[in-house]
């Protein structure tokens, strides 16, 4: 088995900045009818990207979980869908929400900087649709808030 240092430094070659999760810190948001929305985005590495403001461009996933009160579920409910119909099954635009916890989730990357990245929930919609579960499927709009900063040695 080939070590994780190994492989890092061979991603490093490859002209990656690799990111090391410090400290992972979702954010939640509550909306009206008590579900509660928890958001993060991922960092996966950085690539030198002379056309961004920061030199680099952020390879990065979203991660977004709905946790739904019982009585809000529809567990006969799902109909299969195609998510190219999600928009068009916009029942509840704008969703009121209320902020529960915004950290910054923190990354060490391997040109020695230290990058922070806080997940900040600009818009929630209620679909017609429901996962398998009975759980509404929202559309959620997210916003990364990021900082970059040297690693103090």
């Amino acid at each position: 088995m080939i070590p994780e240092e190994e492989i890092q430094e061979n991603v490093k070659g490859m002209g990656y900045v690799t990111a090391k999760p410090l400290k992972v810190e979702p954010s939640y948001y509550k909306i009206v009818d008590g579900t509660v929305i928890k958001a993060m985005v991922n960092i996966h590495y950085l690539l030198p990207d002379p056309k961004s403001p920061q030199g680099y461009s952020i390879n990065s996933s979203n991660t977004i979980s709905a946790y739904v009160p019982m009585e809000k579920r529809n567990p006969v409910g799902f109909q299969p869908y195609d998510p190219s119909q999600l928009k068009e099954g916009i029942i509840e635009e704008d969703i009121e929400t209320e902020a529960l916890r915004e950290n910054f989730s923190v990354y060490e990357l391997s040109n020695d900087m230290i990058l922070s990245v806080k997940t900040v929930v600009g818009q929630i919609n209620k679909t017609k649709f429901y996962t398998q579960e009975g759980e509404p499927v929202y559309i959620v709009n997210t916003n990364p808030i990021i900082k970059v900063k040297k690693r103090n040695s």
